[in-house]
């Protein structure tokens, strides 16, 4: 039904008149269009300006009066409400997932980072995930990060980017347990970069108050990356 139809029905619809076949049509409209509603009511407003429910209508009559107006607002309510809550969700919901983005940690080749160089039979599958790893084929590196050569190394750097890897992939718990590993041994290579990502992996969680308190932990140390941290607090907080 198009507004100026719904125009020219309200005066019908207020006198009970309406066609039956166009009452629905009448109705589903009014729910639509919050106008055309606005304009019902008010229309229904002057007309019953000072008028009176008799005691003897019948029950059927006395219904229309008054119970219909008020399920109508009612109803219309509860879907404005209900749409509203929708917008809010989803808005949040799409600032939580540009919040837990984070740039790509960077890798220098020939970085040593604590390991030993002595065996160096895992150095040129470590090359070939990193090169993966920097075009973002995540899957394809961990293929190698998980096979028997990286993983029998027990090398530090290839297990911080495997965590990454799991991390860009939504495998949260093998990343966490990757990272609390590093953290827990305190291990200076990586230790850092452990806490700060972890902080990461609490956002896609939607668990905010124990991300902020993740970086919370980093920001207060004598680390190169505590500026970071703090940022993402000050963006959590204004989130």
């Amino acid at each position: 039904m198009k507004c100026h139809e719904f125009q020219g029905l309200i005066t019908a619809y207020l006198g009970e008149t309406i066609e039956e076949s166009r009452r629905e049509q009448f109705e589903e409209h009014f729910f639509a269009c919050r106008q055309c509603f606005l304009g019902l009511k008010i229309n229904e407003s002057l007309r019953n300006k000072g008028a009176r429910i008799q005691l003897n209508d019948p029950p059927r009559l006395f219904t229309f009066k008054v119970l219909r107006p008020l399920l109508a607002m009612a109803a219309l309510f509860l879907l404005v409400l209900f749409s509203a809550l929708l917008v809010q969700r989803d808005r949040r919901a799409g600032q939580l997932r540009e919040l837990a983005r984070f740039d790509l940690p960077l890798y220098h080749q020939g970085e040593m980072r604590g390991e030993a160089e002595s065996a160096r039979g895992w150095e040129e599958q470590f090359s070939l995930a990193m090169r993966h790893y920097q075009d973002r084929d995540f899957r394809a590196a961990l293929d190698l990060f998980e096979g028997p050569v990286l993983s029998a190394a027990a090398l530090p750097k290839a297990a911080f980017f495997r965590a990454i890897c799991y991390l860009e992939t939504d495998q949260l718990a093998g990343a966490e347990a990757i990272f609390d590993a590093i953290i827990r041994d305190m291990n200076p290579a990586y230790f850092d970069e452990a806490l700060y990502y972890k902080g990461f992996i609490r956002l896609r969680q939607g668990r905010l108050p124990e991300a902020r308190a993740q970086f919370a932990k980093l920001a207060g140390m004598l680390s190169p990356m505590a500026g970071k941290a703090r940022d993402m607090i000050r963006k959590i907080d204004e989130l």
